[in-house]
């Protein structure tokens, strides 16, 4: 079953929604791998390019969690944590396991893949939305603030552009 990127999974970030888009497409592309004989080297090319993006991901989350003052950033972090263990585990179990066992393994992975991303999208991520649109809201008055100091003190002393 393909996921399907929607707003409402936003968390108002372009940069986190960039990266849980890619994640989704990096799920459907497994997914598509293990529908009927299972294409084992695509499945070890996103497994392994799900665990490198993902630590990345979850850095580039964490920094912008800490610019947005998010109050539950060492708890998610730590969550991240557990889940890049788990993304590891599972991709070094794929590598020694062989046969019919490796394929069970692959196929019932799809389905936490999907709660994962889910669980961490929906229930996790969106979470920072309200500390993500506060954040871009207090910027962007500063800026405001910022551009009329400028006018006034190009206007007092009768210099401008």
């Amino acid at each position: 079953m393909t996921i399907a990127w929607r707003e409402a999974m936003s968390v108002g970030d372009e940069t986190i929604d960039a990266d849980h888009r890619h994640l989704v497409d990096m799920i459907n592309v497994f997914e598509a791998a293990v529908v009927g004989k299972i294409d084992h080297k695509r499945v070890a090319r996103v497994l392994l390019g799900l665990v490198e993006y993902t630590g990345a991901h979850f850095k580039r989350e964490e920094e912008i969690q800490v610019l947005i003052r998010y109050p539950y950033h060492d708890s998610h972090r730590h969550g991240h944590r557990d889940v890049l263990k788990q993304l590891t585990g599972i991709a070094q179990q794929y590598t020694q396991a062989t046969g019919t066992a490796r394929d069970e393994m692959i196929r019932g992975l799809g389905g936490f893949l999907r709660e994962w991303l889910v669980d961490h999208i929906i229930q996790s991520d969106l979470r920072m939305k309200p500390y993500v649109l506060k954040y871009q809201a207090e910027t962007q008055d500063a800026k405001k603030r910022q551009r009329a100091a400028v006018a006034l003190s190009e206007q007092i002393a009768g210099v401008g552009h």
